[in-house]
């Protein structure tokens, strides 16, 4: 089948005028055994998940941007968009920090980096008598969505009375810049919500709703330029997660990858328009990741039944090894063609290593049985929250021997920066501590926000970003 992409132009006779000029086609690739049919509906759902038929609903129409842009800039970004496209990212090498005296964003789920650590240096060690300098404070709705940093700009979305919203903020006093309703808020399970990190990609950010809604705004005004409806398109309405869509997207070149119902997808990020679609297996909360692994790059996947290796080509599969599970947090990438994953309920962790094509357990264990918080790789240890009591641990990421333990703060979320952990509580206190696997010395907790907290903190320009399911708060975290 021909898929088309539309390649835009600006007409050199004027420029108040955009021509839409020269369709290029590409062909669907079809891979692999066990991958589906492009835009078929195939597989089988969980247990868990409802077997009847759901009735497609009709994507809810944008309500005008609430923004501080006139239409000036809001012209001026169409036409931005239109002439420049983003220029490609692949690896979380490709994504490093910019240079000494340049800016360090967080634009994406897990970092710069893909790995929820920092380069960034002369970062706050101890809190004042007063506590960490709050630069400001924004009442938000319900979610679990990460913040996304792009220069002066943030993205995350949110829930409000019965709609979901995807919205833009100034990073200078937390002000809004554009608010859109993308959906109706999916409140099926116990998770209200949504919960995807939005992927920023030059001037254009990307944001898939809990309801399976993808869209593709500018960065500045909030303008849609594509949107679909994953479940829809694709006839997976019967695969609809209980407990909604939490895999984040994730760009690779021109190429959108969105994970969701029983396949992962590669969407053209200009358009929305299907590059490859691969897998026919039930799919779970964990996002993708991509890593150069065994002399190639990869797309790191984990279903939820399966760790398996795909092509971010053609989505051709590598290979693959069985973690049938509740899989929530993302692989985590390490050295020697080694790739760590846990699960909680039972699961526990295990160290799977790719050589020469051929895959190896190296270990598994109940060490480090991590439950939705990824854990964080920092100098070949492991720093991660336990199983579903959220027990804080070291563990060697090489041998999977535990180091040290501790149930202070309890369950939470941490990065790592500056070579120690940023840590937050899920009941709102911040706490920070040394990353290394000789013992837990933390910082006194100091409490930050109300609500529960899900999210990863973000950092960016020496600026702490930590937010709740009811408030979004930013920290001045330079010495």
């Amino acid at each position: 089948m021909k898929l088309r992409r539309t390649l835009v132009s600006i007409s050199a006779i004027s420029l108040l005028s955009i021509t839409f000029a020269c369709s290029q086609s590409v062909s669907e690739t079809q891979t692999g055994e066990g991958r589906a049919a492009a835009q078929s509906d195939v597989g089988r759902p969980s247990e868990s998940e409802d077997q009847s038929e759901r009735k497609p609903d009709d994507p809810p129409q944008a309500t005008a941007p609430v923004s501080t842009a006139d239409s000036k800039q809001d012209a001026a970004d169409v036409t931005e968009v239109a002439q420049n496209t983003p220029p490609p990212r692949s690896t979380a090498d490709e994504r490093s920090p910019k240079k000494s005296g340049e800016s360090f964003d967080w634009p994406c789920w897990r970092g710069p980096h893909a790995d929820n650590t920092s380069r960034e240096k002369n970062l706050v060690r101890r809190f004042s008598d007063d506590g960490p300098a709050v630069l400001w404070r924004k009442q938000l709705g319900t979610g679990f969505s990460g913040m996304s940093i792009s220069g002066d700009r943030l993205f995350t979305m949110f829930g409000d009375g019965d709609r979901e919203y995807a919205a833009g903020f100034n990073t200078r006093a937390g002000s809004q810049l554009w608010k859109i309703d993308i959906d109706k808020d999916f409140a099926q399970g116990r998770s209200f919500g949504p919960r995807a990190t939005p992927y920023v990609d030059g001037n254009r950010v990307y944001f898939v709703g809990a309801s399976g809604r993808v869209l593709c705004l500018t960065a500045a005004t909030g303008k849609e330029l594509w949107s679909l409806n994953v479940y829809d398109k694709f006839e997976m309405r019967r695969f609809v997660h209980e407990e909604g869509l939490s895999p984040s997207p994730l760009i690779d070149r021109d190429s959108l990858i969105v994970q969701a119902g029983i396949s992962v997808f590669a969407l053209d990020k200009m358009n929305g328009e299907v590059i490859w679609r691969s897998l026919e297996e039930r799919m779970n909360h964990s996002s993708p990741t991509l890593a150069q692994l065994d002399g190639k790059r990869q797309l790191i996947v984990l279903t939820g039944e399966n760790l398996v290796g795909l092509s971010p080509t053609d989505g051709r599969e590598q290979w693959r090894q069985p973690q049938r599970g509740v899989n929530c947090a993302s692989p985590v990438i390490g050295p020697k063609n080694c790739v760590f994953t846990a699960a909680a309920y039972g699961f526990g962790s295990q160290l799977t290593q790719i050589t020469n094509g051929s895959v190896q357990q190296v270990y598994k264990n109940n060490s480090l049985a991590t439950h939705h918080a990824t854990a964080v790789l920092h100098e070949g240890y492991l720093y991660g929250f336990h199983d579903r009591t959220g027990i804080l641990k070291c563990v060697e990421f090489a041998t999977g021997e535990e180091k040290w333990v501790s149930r202070s703060p309890g369950k939470g979320k941490l990065i790592i920066a500056d070579g120690q952990l940023i840590i937050i509580a899920e009941w709102g206190a911040l706490v920070l501590a040394p990353a290394t696997p000789d013992g837990f010395q933390p910082t006194e907790p100091a409490r930050l926000l109300k609500g529960t907290c899900y999210t990863a903190p973000s950092l960016a320009n020496g600026k702490l970003y930590l937010r709740s399911n009811e408030e979004m708060v930013c920290l001045d975290f330079k010495r």
